[in-house]
């Protein structure tokens, strides 16, 4: 048995209008983040909040 999403309480069907309305949260530019080779977030100080850089060193790495 298929249960309609629609039968659930609060849910409501967005008009075309209503949907292009929508926003995300984020209104910041991410592609200016990154990571350097010693596993740090490079950019902006909200890239700290948005990207996540393994910690290792991954750039010819001398010994």
């Amino acid at each position: 048995m298929e249960n309609s999403i629609l039968s659930i309480k609060g849910v409501r069907v967005l008009s075309k209008k209503g949907q292009k309305t929508i926003k995300g949260a984020a209104s910041v530019d991410v592609s200016v983040c990154g990571c350097s080779c010693s596993g740090s977030v490079t950019g902006p100080a909200y890239c700290r909040a948005y990207v996540y850089c393994p910690q290792i060193y991954t750039c010819e790495e001398t010994f």
